[in-house]
């Protein structure tokens, strides 16, 4: 067989510097909102130094509202700009206080080299939404640089 190799060269703008990262667990509290437009998870925020670069990002959460047929919608937002859209990312509660996994991921564009805050936003359409974060259902954020 053939065996393919790479030589990098101080010349290749080869970067070794190691991606920015950042992590946000919670266990001791849970989250709440009856905020109707959109605001800040509070502690649900992230400062990283890149390169020119995309972020990935996620959060795992289980979540609920205390009012049958109200939502809870949830965005990342990077330095203004939503990333998922003006509507984000949907919970409907069926019932009232049905507890949901409302997990989810996703990946920026490449950013310009610099700081960058990520962070996750929400609102409720009525009642108060919640996000458990206690030790038996903790939240967890986190955001790296994609090299």
């Amino acid at each position: 067989g053939r065996c393919m190799s790479s030589v990098i060269r101080g010349d290749d703008n080869f970067d070794s510097t190691p991606p920015s990262h950042g992590r946000v667990f919670r266990n001791s509290g849970n989250i709440t909102t009856t905020s109707t437009s959109l605001v800040d998870l509070t502690g649900a925020s992230i400062t990283l130094t890149t390169g020119a670069n995309p972020v990935a990002y996620g959060t795992t959460q289980t979540t609920y509202n205390n009012s049958a047929g109200a939502l809870i919608i949830y965005n990342i937002d990077i330095d203004g700009a939503l990333q998922h859209g003006t509507a984000g990312q949907v919970q409907k509660a069926t019932a009232a206080a049905e507890q949901t996994n409302l997990s989810f991921s996703g990946m920026s564009a490449a950013l310009s080299a610099g700081s960058h805050t990520v962070k996750v936003r929400w609102f409720v359409t009525a009642g108060t939404g919640t996000i458990l974060a206690t030790a038996g259902n903790s939240h967890l954020f986190y955001a790296y640089e994609v090299k």
